[in-house]
């Protein structure tokens, strides 16, 4: 099997998987249970996965490097563009949320269940997450106007909670869409929830 077809069978599996472990949890499922969705053998697994949590592992940090991809994409783009840093935020703030929303599962089970993880794994999701974090936080840099009373790193993770417990309740068939989320979001980190007049006031 050249190595090609071989990384399309593990991405296979993984994507099992992760159907699996958002429906059922990770705790509650099985490798049977992704070998029957799968319509692949367990030996066929072990092939590809060590064990349950190295599937789930590898399922996070995937993951993990396609947001970093996103992102990086965002600001290639942003800077062909000749976007300043404001608009370049708000692209990357809206690449990230809804990089998460389009990966609801994957964004959920990661919330849900980093902590199965063994540390090595764990401690390999959060420099990736380190790394979503300090290119957020790289473009905040740049905004001249930024409120320096409110500390920088805390609008960083302020920006990646948001993101990811936006997919709890996100229902793309209700009165909001993916885009209008995502825009009122962005309205919400640069404005604050409080109309003009009210600012004023306050």
């Amino acid at each position: 099997m050249s190595a090609k077809s071989s990384d399309k069978k593990k991405e296979y599996i993984g994507k099992i998987a992760r159907d699996v472990f958002f429906a059922k949890g990770y705790k509650a499922s099985s490798l049977q249970d992704i070998s029957a969705k799968g319509k692949i053998s367990k030996a066929g697994i072990y092939h590809y996965f060590k064990s349950k949590g190295d599937i789930l592992s590898y399922v996070l940090l995937t993951f993990a490097d396609c947001v970093i991809d996103a992102l990086m994409q965002c600001l290639r783009t942003a800077e062909e563009k000749k976007m300043n840093p404001r608009k370049s935020l708000e692209a990357l703030i809206k690449t990230y949320a809804k990089s998460l929303l389009r990966n609801r599962k994957s964004s959920l089970i990661v919330l849900r269940d980093r902590h199965q993880l063994t540390a090595k794994e764990r401690n390999k999701l959060v420099e990736k997450e380190r790394a979503i974090f300090h290119i957020l936080r790289s473009k905040l840099h740049e905004i001249r106007d930024i409120n320096t009373r409110i500390d920088i790193n805390l609008i960083s993770f302020q920006i990646i909670s948001m993101s990811h417990w936006m997919g709890y309740w996100f229902d793309a068939a209700g009165s909001l869409s993916e885009n209008n989320a995502t825009d009122q979001m962005v309205d919400i980190i640069f404005h604050g929830i409080l109309d003009k007049e009210n600012r004023r006031r306050v």
